[in-house]
Parts: C-alpha cells; sequence; structure tokens
C-alpha cells in the first residue's frame, strides 16, 4: 500500500512539474536559449541569453541590439526556446485554433484571419467584439458541396484561464441529389498561454439523416518548442450513435502536427489519424493535413 501511494504522489509531482512554465530565478546561473525577461519596471523583454554572470545577463534581442542588463533589474526570466539559434523568434499567432478546431481563446477584436487548408479550403474568421467571433468556411471551386458556419463567444477567467462556447453549422453534398446538414456546439476551456496550453471542451452533434447524432470530446495541446516552431496535437473522440453514413462508424480523430510560426502568418504541417469501424473491425488510415494562416489588422 505504500509503495501504491509512493507512485501516486511522484505521477502527482510529474504531472505539476509538465504543467508548469519553464520559469529560472534571476540569480540562478541560466542556459543559453530565448527567454521572456520580465523587468522591475512592469515592462518585458524577449531575447537570446548570450551569457551571464552573478551580477549581469547579456541578451541580444530580435531586433539585432544587445543589450547588457543588471541582474537587480529582472524579475523572472521565462525559458520559450531552445538553445541558441540564429533565427528570428515567433509568438504562436494564432492562438484561438489548434489545427482545425476552436480553443476558448478570444479572437483579436477587429482583426481578419484567413485559413487555406489542402490548397482548395478557405475559411476566414473575424473578432467582432472583444469576446464574441464568427467565422465562414467553403470548398473553393464549389462552395455548394462544403460549407460550414462557425461562431464563438469566450471570456478570459484569469491570464492563464479561458473559457469558451462555440457553435458550428455544417453542409456538404454526398451525391448530386443528398445533401447532408450538421451542427455542433461546444463548451471548451482553455489553461495556460499562446505558447503552451492544454483545451478540453465537450458538446454534442445535432444531425440529420444521413448522419447519427453524437457526442463529442475534444482534448488539445500546444507547445512552443523552438522560437518559431510550436506542436499541436489534437484530438476529437465521438460518443454514442457516432457519425455514422452508412455502413462506415467514425469513432474519432487524432491529429498531431508542427505549426510554423512567422510574423503575421504561419504553416501548419500535420498527420491526420481518421478512427473508424467498418464491419465491425477498427481501422485508421493516416492522412497529411496541411494549411496556411495569415492574419490582417494593426
Amino acid at each position: 500500500m505504500k509503495q501504491l501511494y509512493s507512485l501516486m504522489v511522484m505521477w502527482l509531482m510529474v504531472s505539476v512539474a509538465w504543467g508548469q512554465d519553464v520559469y529560472y530565478e534571476p540569480v540562478r546561473s541560466m542556459i543559453p536559449g530565448t527567454y521572456n525577461f520580465q523587468l522591475k519596471d512592469g515592462s518585458q523583454l524577449r531575447g537570446q541569453l548570450l551569457k551571464n554572470d552573478s551580477a549581469t545577463y547579456f541578451i541580444r534581442t530580435f531586433e539585432g541590439i544587445d543589450r547588457v542588463m543588471p541582474i537587480h533589474d529582472i524579475v523572472r526570466a521565462d525559458l520559450i526556446g531552445g538553445t541558441f539559434r540564429n533565427v528570428p523568434s515567433y509568438q504562436n499567432g494564432f492562438p484561438f485554433r489548434l489545427l482545425f478546431m476552436p480553443t476558448a481563446v478570444p479572437l483579436e477584436r477587429r482583426r481578419l484571419y484567413y485559413q487555406n487548408s489542402y490548397f482548395i479550403m478557405s475559411r476566414f474568421d473575424v473578432g467582432l467584439t472583444k469576446h464574441w467571433s464568427m467565422g465562414v468556411g467553403f470548398h473553393n471551386l464549389n462552395p455548394k458541396s462544403f460549407y460550414t458556419l462557425a461562431t464563438k463567444l469566450g471570456a478570459r477567467i484569469t491570464p492563464k484561464m479561458h473559457v469558451g462556447v462555440t457553435a458550428q453549422y455544417l453542409g456538404m453534398q454526398l451525391t448530386e441529389s443528398i445533401p447532408a446538414h450538421f451542427a455542433l456546439v461546444q463548451g471548451i476551456v482553455t489553461v495556460g498561454t499562446a505558447e503552451r496550453n492544454v483545451t478540453i471542451g465537450a458538446g454534442t452533434t445535432f444531425a440529420g439523416r444521413q448522419f447519427g447524432s453524437s457526442g463529442i470530446v475534444t482534448i488539445g495541446f500546444v507547445k512552443k518548442i523552438a522560437p518559431d516552431l510550436t506542436f499541436i496535437n489534437q484530438n476529437n473522440i465521438l460518443i454514442g450513435e457516432r457519425i455514422d453514413p452508412g455502413y462506415v462508424s467514425l469513432t474519432g480523430i487524432t491529429t498531431a502536427g508542427l505549426r510554423f510560426d512567422r510574423r503575421r502568418h504561419a504553416f501548419d504541417l500535420a498527420a491526420l489519424l481518421p478512427i473508424y469501424s467498418h464491419q465491425r473491425l477498427i481501422r485508421t488510415s493516416v492522412l497529411p493535413y496541411g494549411s496556411y494562416q495569415i492574419r490582417f489588422g494593426k
């Protein structure tokens, strides 16, 4: 029994440690890399640590300026990138989206975002207010064959916690004479920063005759792994009747990939694995996923 309790305590400690930002007290020796430095006057400085001693940090900003900072002017330092590389550092500029499912983070007000997937699917999202956004997606060559409308309400509860409600309507043409429509409503919670966070959502689908209704659970993970690179994992689990066109029953989708961050745009490359049952056998296929996204506005 004691061994069981010891294992539980160790697992809890590892889980808590994994969920925290990598943080270094300014008085400690630091490794070379990319940091967010919180200064005593309340401002922040992002740059690459060239070297440090017991009294001074030598920092190179991404404008190419070398700065010498006394240690007493720095409150804390968060490691956000890997070892020193001669490349710019860009934030995840699209934290409101995993790969194609939303997070609880609201869109920025009065900003327009465009995403192109597989070269043939387009999506526009716009932040209407601080908490409310809307989006529309469609097939570029034949919008009637696939289109979607979406809206999201989101709010920040704490500096590292957002909650939201999202609703999506999707229409497609299975054949020339058979249209299909369904809607998805989901509550979502995102904990963390734009650079590192976890998203959990739960909701349900509402469908017509062509699709079965289903409960849906979304689990997503985002982690900055380099100054210009973000890892994204997205998982969707269908519960209940499931989406069931004909004799193929979809039970879930898992996707993992990389976001190549730039100043105003990003590229997503990922592997998508739909999990489905066919003739009572569980099967999956590895499908490539790629998208380009850009944001407009100040």
